[in-house]
């Protein structure tokens, strides 16, 4: 699980096996038990550490990963948003759609992004990226009843058949949308009102928001924590109506911060709820970023790169099972446990800066000399932990593992 191989054999290496090694490859290939199970669980696990009554942002974004081969399950061509330099415009791959739920690590108030749910595009047929983020949003809303549930993507699932499954599962949703969005203001009734009955439904359009009118707003400047640091952010703020949204009135945020280079470009961000104020918009996009730290630490760290699986439902289960492992290791930083930051600690360092890669590569010395076989109950079907003596502990590799 946190090996960083994603070649299944390569895995195997880290721990002492004691079954012939092909047993492990049917287990994952051909076991009795199913993904979504699992995914499900972990579900479970990384929303019981947040605290009841506050409001889960969970992150929609997508990753492509580069395969070689197009035999390989669900690989096609695919169109490179990122514009890579060093890559082409159109490459060969698996596109992934990830849903993952945001923390706050309390040491250091870094904002961390837990992966829970993934799925690749189909090789083949009608099935888009809507409709699988549309299936995990709506499997995720089913483990999460009674939940308040933020949405956060970018620009690209921000139209409005993506974001009308979303709107009827119960979540809110907050992203950046593009400067060509048709945005009215509210219309200004007549005062006094016209002693005459007009024909017709009264105005739902105001004015349009073109960029004329957005200069005639109010700048609001201030300062605010954001992506890692403190920033100077301008914005202009306005309840409108979103035309592509059937006239559903929201929060529009326009946008713009301070950085080595000067002002940055003007960004757009939309609030499904309108009673949210323009600087609470701005944090909770925020949240949004960590995903990409967790698509590069998933690829390279954790060996996404390298799922070679013939099979897409084997796909599936391996990388479900790093993503579990990549989650573990994270919640065992966030929640401060104290006996993975022991482990962990190094001598000339504060104990708040532990990190989830400092807690596994320490705890990837110490797991495989653990025997976790011994511990399963056959006839209970459930694990028993039992702390050996201290005349039993032969090392301090043995207590660690304990």
């Amino acid at each position: 699980m946190i090996s960083g191989e994603g070649f299944l054999t390569q895995a195997l290496l880290v721990i002492q096996y004691e079954n012939v090694w092909s047993s492990y490859h049917h287990w994952v290939s051909q076991g009795k038990w199913r993904w979504r199970d699992l995914a499900h669980r972990l579900i479970l696990l990384v929303c019981s550490k947040v605290p009841d009554g506050q409001i889960t942002s969970i992150i929609l974004d997508d990753l492509t990963i580069e395969r070689c081969s197009a035999k390989a399950p669900a690989c096609r061509i695919h169109r490179q948003h990122s514009k890579k330099k060093n890559r082409g415009l159109y490459i060969l791959g698996q596109c992934w759609v990830f849903l993952a739920i945001a923390f706050q690590r309390p040491s250091d108030k870094v904002h961390t992004a837990i992966s829970v749910m993934a799925f690749p595009s189909p090789k083949s047929g009608n099935i888009s990226k809507i409709k699988m983020a549309k299936a995990m949003l709506k499997s995720v809303r089913q483990s999460l009843q009674g939940r308040i549930l933020r949405l956060l993507t970018d620009s690209w699932f921000m139209n409005g058949p993506r974001m009308q499954p979303a709107l009827e599962l119960g979540y809110e949703v907050i992203g950046h949308i593009p400067k060509n969005r048709a945005l009215y203001a509210l219309p200004v009734e007549a005062n006094p009102p016209s002693p005459f009955k007009r024909k017709g439904r009264k105005r739902i359009y105001g004015a349009k928001m073109t960029p004329e009118e957005v200069e005639k707003l109010p700048v609001t400047t201030m300062t605010v924590w954001l992506y890692r640091k403190y920033r100077t952010v301008s914005f202009r703020s306005c309840i409108c109506r979103a035309r592509f949204l059937k006239g559903r009135i929201v929060r529009v945020v326009w946008s713009r911060f301070e950085n080595d280079k000067g002002q940055t470009e003007t960004k757009l961000f939309l609030s499904i709820n309108p009673d949210l104020e323009a600087h609470e918009v701005l944090l909770a996009y925020s949240l949004r970023w960590p995903i990409e730290p967790m698509f590069q630490q998933l690829k390279h760290e954790f060996g996404c790169k390298h799922l070679w699986q013939r099979r897409l439902r084997t796909v599936l289960r391996w990388m479900h099972i790093k993503m579990a492992g990549y989650a573990l290791m994270q919640l065992l930083t966030i929640c401060q446990n104290p006996a993975a930051i022991a482990i962990a600690k190094i001598a000339w360092r504060l104990p708040d800066t532990v990190t989830a890669g400092t807690l596994r590569r320490a705890m990837f010395w110490i797991i495989p000399q653990f025997r976790i076989r011994d511990c399963w109950n056959r006839y209970e079907q459930k694990l028993e932990l039992e702390l050996p003596d201290k005349d039993e502990r032969s090392g301090s590799i043995l207590l660690k593992a304990t």
